[in-house]
């Protein structure tokens, strides 16, 4: 078979169980792969500027797609090749159901993380999720005062919001409240932490973009992953590949179910079939 790209995940997937670092042998893995002419691709619900350092500073790595597949991009360039947003207004609407709440929130847009100022001051009082704290402490997020101002003033869409730790009191109504717009797509399982993006979002159609600017198709990709998001990709892919920790409804479409994410499995099904 004529594997020329890897479809990546992160979290769950390529890094350990701290969700920052990846393995020796993954990474050599996929050195090895990228040196045999195969394209390593990043899909990930991460923003850019959330990857992980040791994935960054891969620069042969050329193409990321980002955000659940929102946005596609050419690291060399910069070129956006496909982005599917929330518009400024709908970003602004988004934003005003729960911001001056102190509900924790990281806000994906052009890339980076928007914060809101106040919460930020005070991170000791809010659930931040362990593995972004590296990326707080080095100060990499953008403050803002109001973020619904921002997003409609500066005419910016957002890709998807993650809110973290919301009050039990607070769950139905905010939840309720984000369906009722009619544009919002909500992650299953959301109760404390929400994660939604934009209901006209298709991932599919954003990969299918990067193919075609590779010449390649699904035949030609080895896709990994652990979570339901990934399913399709992997039932699609010329190798599928779940990770052990998957949950079965992943794990039934793939070709190869490999080790857990914290036990090289991307490494053992890299070196399986491509190397």
């Amino acid at each position: 078979m004529d594997i020329r790209a890897i479809l990546l995940d992160f979290d769950g997937t390529a890094l350990q169980r701290d969700q920052v670092y990846i393995s020796y042998r993954n990474k050599q893995a996929l050195i090895a792969a990228m040196e045999k002419g195969i394209e390593i691709i990043p899909s990930t619900g991460r923003v850019e500027d959330m990857f992980p350092p040791q994935i960054e500073a891969l620069k042969n790595i050329r193409y990321w797609v980002t955000s659940n597949g929102a946005r596609v991009v050419d690291r060399h360039t910069g070129e956006i090749i496909y982005q599917s947003l929330f518009t400024p207004e709908e970003s602004a609407e988004v934003c005003r159901l729960y911001e001056g709440q102190k509900i924790y929130s990281e806000i994906a847009a052009n890339g980076l993380i928007y914060m809101e100022k106040e919460i930020c001051q005070n991170l000791g009082a809010y659930p931040v999720p362990p593995h972004h704290v590296w990326f707080l402490e080095a100060g990499r997020q953008v403050e803002l005062e109001k973020p619904s101002d921002f997003f409609l003033k500066e005419r910016v869409g957002i890709e998807k919001v993650n809110i973290y730790g919301v009050p039990e009191e607070k769950q139905k109504p905010l939840l309720d409240a984000l369906e009722a717009t009619g544009y919002v797509d909500i992650t299953p399982g959301a109760g404390k932490d929400i994660q939604f993006f934009p209901k006209r979002l298709d991932r599919a159609k954003a990969l299918e973009t990067l193919f075609e600017r590779l010449g390649i198709t699904y035949e030609n990709v080895m896709a990994l992953g652990d979570s339901v998001l990934d399913a399709s990709s992997i039932e699609r892919a010329g190798i599928g590949v779940a990770m052990g920790n998957a949950p079965d409804s992943v794990k039934k479409v793939a070709d190869f179910v490999t080790a857990p994410y914290d036990q090289d499995g991307v490494a053992i099904a890299i070196e399986k079939y491509l190397l």
